[in-house]
């Protein structure tokens, strides 16, 4: 299936020559010059990359990565000029995938993109369109219905969106930051530190024995991850 990748960013012609670039290597590709077109895309197409330009007009990338991360965990790599550590480290702790700096070699950034796919792509965890697969777990993502060995988990959804962000990328560490961005809302923003509370409620509702989770691990230092699923 053509991976879809959605390019945000307010030259319009590098816009063209990165369009040009990744539909020549049978990239499906959209674009956007700011932030409001951006989320727009995100929430009407079935994405398989991001590619985020930091320095937007009126709402700076980041702004629109936090926003993006409340409705998609849809891969992200941030793109810009700057090249100061902190940029980077706002980027990855609000979400991002991996950072670019402009000026950019063509290569290197299609070795990112095909690094990324392969690592996060529909292949990983999934099964039919919409539903995630983890071991014994399912997830409908469009009915928010959790199954495990056939039988329905009663998840809130606060606790869905957790789980489903985990199982969607086994094996990646998220810290607290970055799951409570991805879970909150505009008018609900989820403290870091109640984290480890739905985490807990988590485990007691899907791990066979919640004192010794196999499906959701603490990283120490850092966060949660998903395990691999049996067989990856």
């Amino acid at each position: 299936m053509q991976e879809k990748i959605l390019i945000v960013d307010d030259d319009e012609a590098l816009l063209e020559v990165m369009s040009i670039v990744l539909s020549s290597e049978g990239y499906k590709v959209l674009t956007a010059k700011d932030g409001a077109g951006a989320l727009e895309v995100v929430g009407r197409e079935g994405l398989d990359l991001v590619i985020l330009d930091v320095m937007l007009p009126r709402v700076s990338g980041f702004e629109v990565l936090r926003k993006l991360r409340r409705q998609s965990d849809v891969p992200v790599i941030m793109l810009t000029a700057k090249s100061q550590s902190v940029d980077k480290v706002v980027g990855l702790e609000l979400g991002a995938d991996d950072y670019i700096t402009k000026p950019f070699d063509t290569k290197e950034l299609l070795a990112r993109i095909r690094a990324i796919l392969r690592r996060f792509g529909r292949q990983e965890g999934r099964g039919r369109e919409g539903v995630l697969k983890h071991g014994s777990l399912e997830l409908d993502l469009d009915g928010y219905i959790v199954t495990k060995n056939g039988k329905p988990v009663d998840l809130t959804p606060t606790e869905f969106k957790i789980l489903a962000l985990l199982i969607r990328r086994p094996g990646q560490a998220f810290t607290r930051t970055q799951i409570s961005g991805a879970v909150s809302t505009s008018s609900h923003y989820l403290a870091s530190r109640y984290i480890d509370v739905h985490i807990s409620r988590l485990r007691s509702k899907i791990e066979d024995d919640p004192s010794n989770p196999r499906i959701i691990q603490t990283v120490p230092s850092v966060g949660y991850r998903a395990a691999k699923a049996p067989g990856r």
